[in-house]
C-alpha cells in the first residue's frame, strides 16, 4: 500500500498515512480538524543491480558517434564551400 504525506493548512501539522490507491484522500487534520492537502514529492527512479542488461544503457562510443553525426548533419557555410570545391576537382 502506498504511503501518502499530508500537511494541514491551519496548524501546519504534517503526517503520513497508508492508504489504498482507490481510497479517497484525507480531508481533516487529526490534531485540529483543519483542512489538509496531499504533499507530492519528486521521486528518483534508479535502476541498479545485476538484473539489468548492458544493452539497456547507451555506451560512451554511441554517444560520441551520435554527437559527431549531429555536427556533420549541420554543415556550416565553409564546409559547403569545401564540398563544392572537392566535387569540382573530382569532375575535372
Amino acid at each position: 500500500m502506498p504511503t501518502y504525506h499530508y500537511a494541514c493548512d491551519k496548524c501546519e501539522h504534517e503526517f503520513e498515512l497508508e492508504q489504498k490507491i482507490s481510497d479517497p484522500p484525507r480531508k481533516r487534520c487529526p490534531k485540529c480538524r483543519g483542512t489538509v492537502y496531499r504533499v507530492i514529492y519528486p521521486v528518483g527512479h534508479i535502476l541498479k543491480g545485476s538484473g539489468f542488461y548492458k544493452t539497456d544503457y547507451r555506451e560512451e562510443d554511441y554517444k560520441k558517434k551520435e554527437l559527431a553525426e549531429k555536427k556533420s548533419d549541420s554543415p556550416t557555410v565553409e564546409k559547403k564551400k569545401e564540398k563544392k570545391g572537392k566535387k569540382a576537382a573530382k569532375e575535372s
